[in-house]
């Protein structure tokens, strides 16, 4: 699963205020109601299916002015209709301009390290004529903030390979070293389970990943107990994950 960033404008929600409000003053003349801001945050979807965080940003359009309960807003229901255990942390509220997102929710929404970021914002950027170069570089910088948590993947990923293949040409080297090519065995078993078997923190692994790497250990640290001439064992397809 791949984390990533949902963004929309609410367009439509907007056209119809603005035509909602002409109507009211050309008819009545009437002041409009006012209703507070809800708020999205829950647990939705399957209660035992893989976790996952769902963090929430933007105006009114997140924040469902009007309905009777947070989980009538749009993002609840499609948390409720995804086939995970979803988790929803909304930072919006009503009336946010994007220059709002930026200093007041961007922050707090990264630091629950989500699985998805999805924000709905614009509406009142247009209506109070907010420079379109302006909204455009406040967004640039709401955008890279958000995905500044994995922008340093490929660079990890570079470097590991990097530290892999000096264990190797090091570990060559030397008599009575016997090197576990840990990535090999155990990558795909990670990518496979997804956060099964990750901690909360979703970097250290669990007492199922911890499982894991005792598996995969375990023929290598026999190989160097025993001797080279003991058999090293490949555990791929065969590594039992039940506890």
């Amino acid at each position: 699963m791949k984390r990533g960033i949902a963004l929309g404008v609410p367009g439509v929600a907007l056209a119809t205020a603005g035509g909602l409000w002409a109507q009211a003053r050309h008819v009545a003349n009437a002041p409009l109601p006012h209703f507070e801001d809800l708020d999205a945050t829950g647990r939705y979807g399957d209660p035992t299916g893989t976790p996952v965080t769902v963090a929430v940003l933007g105006d009114s359009s997140m924040t469902g002015p009007g309905l009777d309960r947070g989980e009538q807003i749009w993002v609840a229901q499609l948390a409720q209709r995804l086939p995970w255990h979803v988790t929803v942390q909304s930072h919006a509220k009503g009336g946010s301009r994007i220059r709002d997102v930026l200093e007041h929710q961007v922050a707090a929404a990264v630091e629950t390290r989500p699985d998805v970021f999805v924000m709905s914002i614009g509406a009142n950027d247009a209506i109070h004529a907010t420079p379109t170069r302006t909204f455009a570089r406040h967004l640039e910088l709401a955008l890279d903030q958000l995905r500044s948590p994995r922008t340093l993947r490929p660079v990890v990923a570079h470097r590991s390979g990097v530290i892999d293949r000096a264990h190797t040409l090091v570990a060559a080297d030397r008599d009575g070293v016997v090197r576990v090519p840990v990535g090999k065995l155990s990558d795909h078993h990670f990518r496979r389970r997804g956060t099964e078997l990750f901690a909360d923190d979703l970097f250290h692994p669990n007492h199922r990943g911890h499982q894991l790497w005792a598996e995969l250990f375990l023929p290598y640290v026999r190989r160097t107990l025993l001797g080279a001439a003991a058999p090293v064992i490949d555990l791929r397809t065969r590594v039992d994950l039940t506890v």
